[in-house]
Parts: structure tokens; C-alpha cells; sequence
């Protein structure tokens, strides 16, 4: 959904911009992402981190907290896929839509939720 969200915006951004005479300057945009990108990353790697499993609350709780905590950690890692976005923004090379897909696939694949993991974060 967020990944799709950005897609979305920066495909539409482009064609409003391309249609103006006008060149925007890249690198003050690029500075302003990359901060809003380590604020929020801070932001959702720090509320990630307080949640923690507790073995005296009932099970479903838990559960419920360790696919919360992979949601934000899958929307801090969905993060990442700005750049490419950004660089496709500037660019207009389409290997640069193919890389951001193939990131977030890597991405989803990487932390899909299983049995183990959840044993793991829960014994942590």
C-alpha cells in the first residue's frame, strides 16, 4: 500500500512537472527527502524497539505485537524505496521503477512473518 501510495505520487508529480516550463532544482528536494527520511526512519526504528514481548501476557497478544512491529518495520524499510523513486523522478530511466520494485519484493520476502521468527522475537 505505502509503496504503491509512492509510486502513484511520484509518477503523477512527474507529469504535472513535465508539463511546466520551468526546470525545479533537484538537489534542494533530494536534501529535504533525505531528512524527512532519517526523521520518520528515527522515529518508526524507536517505537519498533519499545515493543517488546512479555511471556505472562496471553499469546494472541503478543501476536498482535509481533505483527505490529513488523508492520512498522516494513514501513521503515518501505522507506528505502524513495531513492530510487527520486532518482527515477530526475532520470526518467525505467530501470530505476524495475530496481524499486525489486527492492520491495527483496523487502517483502526478506520479512515475511513466519513461525520461527515469532519464537525467536518472542524468547528475546
Amino acid at each position: 500500500m505505502q509503496a504503491t501510495l509512492m509510486l502513484l505520487l511520484t509518477l503523477s508529480a512527474g507529469h504535472r512537472l513535465r508539463s511546466t516550463t520551468a526546470t525545479p532544482a533537484p538537489v534542494p528536494a533530494l536534501l529535504a527527502l533525505a531528512l524527512l527520511l532519517l526523521v520518520v526512519g528515527a522515529c518508526l526504528y524507536l517505537v519498533s524497539k519499545r515493543i517488546r514481548p512479555n511471556l505472562r501476557r496471553p499469546e494472541e497478544q503478543n501476536r498482535r505485537l509481533y505483527l505490529s512491529g513488523i508492520i512498522l518495520r516494513n514501513s521503515f524499510l518501505g522507506i528505502l524505496g524513495l531513492p530510487p523513486l527520486m532518482i527515477y523522478h530526475i532520470t526518467r530511466h525505467w530501470l530505476d521503477l524495475v530496481f524499486f520494485g525489486m527492492l520491495l519484493l527483496f523487502l517483502c520476502l526478506l520479512t515475511a512473518p513466519t513461525e520461527p521468527k515469532y519464537r525467536q522475537w518472542l524468547l528475546r
